[in-house]
């Protein structure tokens, strides 16, 4: 049974939340509190409250969360105010509204009740913990959070967060205890369920992640791998023919060149330029192409680390079998050391064949200059005739 200032009340804190309360308020309206007050009256009923105390819990029921219509954070003493003002001039009982203002501040998440009015105005403004919709008033609740507390939450945590405040909140009243505990218990579940699943989803994206889980990445990789053993076989053509043709030029000239110096000593200059010509860029052509030192042997710490290649010969040929293959296998269990090992193959073979084409450079800079000045020294000795 409604009284007549529970009429005048509701009516009040209809047009209050139709003129005053933002729209972005999904989840503290007009339905939450009628709600609230829904079980205000169905745990009051069960636990054979008195008319004036019933009347008491209908009245702070509806005015519970006035406070928003003003402010988010600290709304429980905006609504005591607005209850206090609108019900004194109501001339509502000063008893009865200091009742009124202390069931309000009970509303409090951290508030514990002192007696039986306050559990059954905490059970009915947290009933959404047993309700079937739990997971709609929840997303609400999150809304809420993100626009008027600049509150962010990826999934995992938001069901972490209701996970831990359904476990931190009980029920007061036996009786909301045995309509709403069992559905709770189902929520709890719910969300541990939303939990391992996004744990899951995040298990898997590691496992996806990286080069193994990129078709992109293995592309670019296969294409830069298969760009630097182009590059290096250019680089060893190159060297070969550069040695090719000095060797040639050096086994004709000096048979040539001996007795002509014999005859003619200003002959000396332009032939001693082209043998060192040629041997300077014979000597860097063989750099170019000479392999890098290699031990043969790979210490195990460096493979648990990433920081090696046992898929280079160089790096394993002196090895017995067993250990290789217990290296191999340490490789081939861990995606992270697989995707180093990767990584640093592709590393030190850019930096061989960096280090082959900055002596190819070299050999070929030696080339061009020193024949060119060879020429220029023959023509002179030419014209000295």
């Amino acid at each position: 049974m409604r009284t007549p200032i529970v009429d005048k009340t509701r009516q009040y804190i209809e047009e209050l939340f139709i003129q005053s309360l933002s729209p972005q308020l999904v989840y503290h309206d007009l339905p939450h509190s009628l709600m609230v007050l829904e079980y205000c009256e169905t745990l009051g009923n069960a636990l054979q409250v008195d008319d004036k105390n019933m009347e008491i819990l209908q009245v702070a029921a509806l005015l519970h969360d006035s406070g928003y219509t003003k402010v988010y954070e600290g709304h429980e003493e905006a609504g005591m105010e607005i209850a206090r003002q609108f019900l004194e001039q109501q001339n509502y009982p000063d008893a009865h509204i200091d009742k009124v203002v202390e069931l309000i501040e009970a509303t409090r998440l951290d508030h514990q009740p002192r007696d039986v009015f306050e559990q059954i105005i905490k059970d009915a403004d947290l009933s959404s913990m047993g309700s079937k919709d739990f997971e709609d008033y929840s997303d609400k609740l999150r809304q809420e959070w993100a626009t008027f507390c600049d509150e962010h939450y990826t999934d995992k945590e938001w069901y972490q967060s209701n996970i831990d405040f359904l476990k931190s909140n009980e029920f007061f009243t036996e009786e909301a205890q045995r309509l709403l505990g069992a559905q709770k218990k189902k929520n709890l579940k719910k969300m541990e369920k939303r939990m391992k699943k996004e744990d899951k989803k995040k298990s898997k994206k590691e496992k996806i992640s990286g080069i193994g889980g990129s078709r992109s990445a293995q592309m670019m990789f296969k294409t830069a791998l298969r760009n630097h053993i182009d590059l290096t076989n250019i680089a060893d053509s190159k060297s070969s023919m550069m040695l090719s043709i000095n060797a040639i030029v050096i086994s004709i000239a000096m048979p040539l060149l001996a007795p002509l110096v014999q005859e003619r000593a200003i002959l000396l200059v332009p032939g001693t330029l082209l043998l060192v010509t040629c041997v300077m860029t014979i000597i860097y052509a063989t750099l170019a192409t000479r392999p890098i030192k290699m031990n043969g042997l790979t210490d195990f710490e460096k493979i648990k680390t990433g920081s090696t290649n046992l898929f280079f010969f160089g790096n394993f040929y002196q090895m017995d079998l067993p250990s290789y293959q217990r290296g191999l296998e340490e490789v081939i269990a861990s995606d992270e050391i697989l995707e180093n090992t990767i990584v640093n193959d592709l590393y030190y073979l850019g930096r061989a064949l960096g280090d082959k084409y900055a002596k190819l450079r070299i050999c070929y800079s030696i080339f061009m200059i020193g024949m060119t000045i060879t020429v220029l020294a023959f023509a002179v000795t030419l014209v000295m005739k």
